[in-house]
């Protein structure tokens, strides 16, 4: 297995997506700083589910997303894919090559995918779990991170070690698993309480549903009473409706009869109206005529003021055209004059000119020949000079080597020395390190043997560990139910306890009667609490008592009627009395019953009372008979002179169910003291137990304690003995490396005298043959350096000659061109001179044909100016004129407005009069509707 493709696209430095392809075999990433290396190991250990910004050098997760640079814009996401071929099979996965991929947006949510699917970060996890891949496995690591994991602690090594050993993944289950394990521990421990909490509740709701019995029966009653009010409102009503159904139509009538004189006016307003309107369209057409005849006088006016400021700017304008043809004729006659003056400069000085042309050429001849002899000489002392470097750098580099050399057997010399002295340090070293290696063993021995002895006791020790809080915990679980029962006993005796204070189930007589017992003398109780029955054959007992068990027992008739007139006068309610001496059993069937598995007895068999009160059970139970099935009992003909009940509830009298149960046991009238007594015994039975668990639970607790104390006794033993076998390890592991170390010393520096030896000798033959070259090579460099001195005088005495001729041909260089400048500028004037004048001339003729044009055009102006105030007059007076008709044709219109608003008024005020009898009409349907709606309300309710 080897990763074997990576693709990163906008994570740190990779703005754009790069693609990294990786052979079998490859170890590491190398080059220079800045490169991204670190990047590339950070987006594999990224893409693996490293969740640590800080481990990818990172202040918060988003940082790894491009953030920009110099021309390239950030981007929103980073996604870095790497595909791991698995060629080995060590993946759990049918596929060869597996890619895992992780997608980070700038607003902090990721994604996974495998083979491009989207997956959690655990199942990345599990799939690479004791492979050694990882976002902190060992596989992927560092430069920086080398020093790291040779200084963390042991533990840290060791979970190294398993992760390459491949133990990391059954740790990993077996902390799941006993997490699963606690939790549904934690569940059941839950599922009890919540299990006691219900059973509290339904009996709760038993009570419930009795009271909301109680509450239809008294709904029923209560809903009668609101039909009869409901008749008695509807009926009162539509008497209060009459009247105003009445004034609705006196309203309507007088509505109609505003509404034709309203008509009559609203017809002259109309016609008025027509008038009105015809009368304001005339005087519109009249102030659109006076403002057509306005704005053309408006437009006249500006013509004529236009006009007349042209005419005075074309006499400016001739005037101080007149002034510049003056100007022209003087300039004209000054550059005449200027011209011949140019052309007289420019004959004198040509052959001044070709005269030091001809001289310049031919000194010019005579330096480039004696330049070119010159550059002849220098190209040969360059040579020469070259010739004599290149010797002098070969002498210069056998004096070099010859040096070297000298220093090179020195420093050979020196080392064989050195070497020699070295092996005698070694040697010594390696006799002592051997001696310290075979102490350490015989230690390394005497620690095993005591971590072993150690370990032994520790796994003992752990395992009486284990077995007292397995102990405990079973103690704690029974405390735990334990505790749960008493608390369920408590709500359960309350509840009883509440039921009777109370007296739920009974009559309010009865309640009256319980309540009050010193005003109500002879009460012996009642029914229910007289008879005790066991609580499995309580709702069958109750059911076949039925009514009975609400009975009050009194001692005698008498006692009977001296109640029911004490109740009658405090108004209790409802009594229902048993007189105790008055009971006759007689009635009770004694006959023997034959064996049935069906047939479990006489219900008054089951009942346990006093013998006082045995009479009142045998009166009321005793023609009773208790049953498995009622239906398999009704079939039974020897039992049809038998009242039955089952243990569900149903219950039949002579063969015949008159009554069938749901199954619940309805108040529980029957042994209600006997219960709460019931209970409290339970109660404190239950806190016997918890208390006598609560001291086991205690000592093993000391117990634990203890054990606890003991085992971390041995196991710091077992850490001190694990350190020093650690550190005997890491001494002969050390120790054996330097003996390595020595051993290796030894032969390597034997082996260096050979080479400096056989060295040196080479060396000595190469000192005899370098002297003798030196000495040819000095000889041959000073005949060449007399040469390239003799060459180098001439050279001198030639370039002063040469440098005077060329100065001499630059002086005559510049006199001629300075002679051609002047020639040149004076031409320049006299071009300069004609075109002005050509200018001058045409500006001439221009100013003439603008003159003629002016006086034209003043002409024409003073023509339309005459026609224009011609025009003016002319309008003035029609303006006049139109402006006295429309003052006459205003006053009209006016009189009729002041007749549309009369009329206006006097319908406004119909208006208001026919609005005040619409509101009162509004006020009266209002009425009715709302007497309408109570009638509808009522009949809905």
């Amino acid at each position: 297995m080897y990763i074997s493709e990576l693709t990163m696209h906008g994570f740190k430095s990779f703005a754009k997506k790069d693609v990294l392809h990786f052979g079998e075999g490859i170890t590491a990433i190398v080059g220079p700083n800045g490169c991204g290396k670190t990047n590339i190991v950070d987006a594999i250990r990224w893409v693996l589910g490293e969740q640590k910004y800080s481990v990818l050098r990172s202040g918060k997760m988003e940082d790894v997303i491009f953030n920009g640079a110099k021309n390239t814009k950030p981007l929103s996401v980073c996604e870095v894919t790497l595909t791991v071929h698995n060629n080995k099979g060590k993946l759990p996965i049918e596929y060869n090559d597996i890619e895992i991929g992780r997608r980070l947006y700038r607003n902090g949510e990721s994604e996974y995918f495998m083979n491009r699917a989207t997956c959690r970060l655990k199942d990345i996890q599990d799939l690479f779990v004791d492979t050694g891949m990882g976002s902190d496995a060992y596989s992927v690591i560092e430069l920086k991170m080398i020093e790291q994991i040779l200084s963390e602690t042991g533990d840290d090594r060791r979970r190294m070690f398993e992760e390459a050993a491949g133990i990391n993944k059954y740790k990993h289950q077996r902390r799941s698993t006993l997490k699963n394990f606690e939790a549904t521990r934690t569940d059941l421990n839950r599922v009890s309480d919540l299990i006691n909490e219900i059973e509290a509740t339904v009996k709760a709701l038993d009570l419930q549903l009795k009271r909301f019995e109680r509450h239809a029966k008294l709904l029923d009653t209560l809903k009668e009473k609101e039909m009869s009010l409901a008749f008695l409102q509807i009926h009162e009503n539509k008497i209060q409706v009459q009247p105003l159904k009445l004034r609705i139509e006196e309203l309507n009538y007088l509505r109609d009869s505003n509404v034709s004189d309203e008509s009559v006016h609203e017809k002259k307003l109309k016609i008025l109206q027509t008038v009105y309107k015809s009368q304001q369209d005339e005087l519109e057409k009249f102030r659109n005529q006076l403002g057509d005849f306005n704005a053309k006088r408006e437009g006249l006016q500006n013509d004529i003021i236009v006009w007349r400021e042209q005419s005075r700017s074309a006499i400016i304008a001739m005037d101080r055209l007149v002034v510049e043809q003056d100007k022209i004729n003087k300039r004209k006659d000054e550059l005449q004059h200027h011209l011949s003056d140019y052309k007289k400069v420019i004959r004198k000085l040509k052959p001044k000119i070709d005269s030091y042309l001809n001289t310049y050429k031919q000194k010019q001849s005579s330096f480039e020949e004696i330049d070119r002899e010159f550059k002849e000489m220098q190209t040969a002392l360059d040579s020469m000079q070259d010739k004599r470097w290149d010797l002098q750098q070969k002498l210069s580099d056998k004096k070099s080597l010859f040096d070297l050399t000298n220093t090179i057997i020195q420093e050979k010399t020196d080392s064989i020395s050195l070497l020699k002295e070295r092996i005698l340090g070694f040697e010594k070293d390696l006799e002592s390190i051997s001696r310290q290696i075979e102490i350490k063993k015989n230690t390394k021995t005497s620690i095993s043997e005591k971590l072993g002895k150690n370990k032994n006791r520790l796994d003992k020790k752990t395992q009486e560990l284990e077995g007292l809080q397995y102990k405990k915990q079973q103690i704690d679980v029974q405390e735990h139910k334990v505790s749960s029962r008493i608390e369920s006993l408590d709500s359960k005796c309350r509840i009883y306890e509440e039921l009777l204070m109370s007296r739920e189930g009974y009559p309010n007589g009865a309640k009256d009667i319980l309540e009050n017992k010193d005003q109500y003398k002879g009460v012996l109780g009642t029914v229910g609490d007289l008879l005790k029955v066991d609580d499995s054959m309580a709702p069958a007992i109750e059911r076949a008592l039925g009514e009975y068990a609400k009975c009050i027992v009194v001692k005698d008739r008498k006692t009977a009627m001296n109640i029911i007139e004490i109740a009658r006068k405090r108004n209790a309610g409802k009594i229902l009395i048993i007189p105790l001496k008055d009971i006759n059993d007689e009635k009770q069937n004694k006959a023997k019953l034959r064996n049935d598995d069906n047939l479990l007895g006489r219900a008054v068999d089951f009942v346990k009372t006093t013998d006082s009160i045995k009479p009142l059970s045998n009166f009321l139970l005793g023609n009773i008979l208790l049953v498995k099935d009622l239906k398999i009992g009704i079939k039974e003909k020897s039992l049809n002179n038998w009242d039955l009940v089952d243990m569900k509830g149903a219950f039949s009298i002579r063969g015949m169910i008159i009554n069938n149960s749901n199954g619940n046991n309805d108040s529980g009238l029957i042994g209600r003291k006997e219960k709460i007594k019931n209970i409290k015994r339970d109660i404190r039975n239950q806190k016997n137990q918890f208390q006598k668990l609560h001291k086991q639970s205690a000592k093993l607790e000391k117990s634990i304690e203890k054990m606890k104390l003991d085992i971390v006794l041995l196991d710091n033993q077992a850490n001190d003995l694990s350190i020093n076998l650690e550190e005997v390890d890491r001494n002969l592991v050390q120790e054996g490396f330097q003996k390595n170390q020595f051993t290796e010393s030894i032969d390597f520096a034997n082996n260096s005298i050979k080479e400096n030896e056989q060295e040196t000798i080479t060396q000595l033959l190469l000192i005899e043959t370098l002297k003798l070259d030196i000495a040819k090579q000095e000889q041959i460099l000073k005949k060449h350096a007399k040469e390239q001195t003799n060459k180098s005088d001439d050279l001198i005495k030639f370039q002063s000659k040469r440098d005077q001729l060329h100065q001499n041909t630059q002086d005559l260089r510049i006199e001629c061109l300075n002679l051609e400048g002047q020639r040149e500028n004076v031409i320049f004037q006299k071009r300069t001179a004609e075109d002005s004048i050509n200018e001058f001339s045409a500006r001439k003729s221009e100013i003439v044909k603008e003159i003629t044009q002016l006086k034209r055009q003043d002409k024409d102006l003073i023509k339309s100016i005459l026609s224009a105030e011609n025009k003016l007059s002319e309008i003035n007076g029609r303006v006049n004129k139109k402006k006295s008709i429309l003052s006459l044709k205003q006053e009209t219109a006016n009189d009729s407005y002041r007749k549309i608003e009369e009329i206006q008024a006097q319908i406004r005020s119909e208006q208001k009069n026919r609005e005040a009898l619409q509101e009162e009409l509004k006020h009266c349907e209002l009425k009715i509707a709302d007497f309408e709606q109570r009638i509808n309300f009522v009949n809905e309710r």
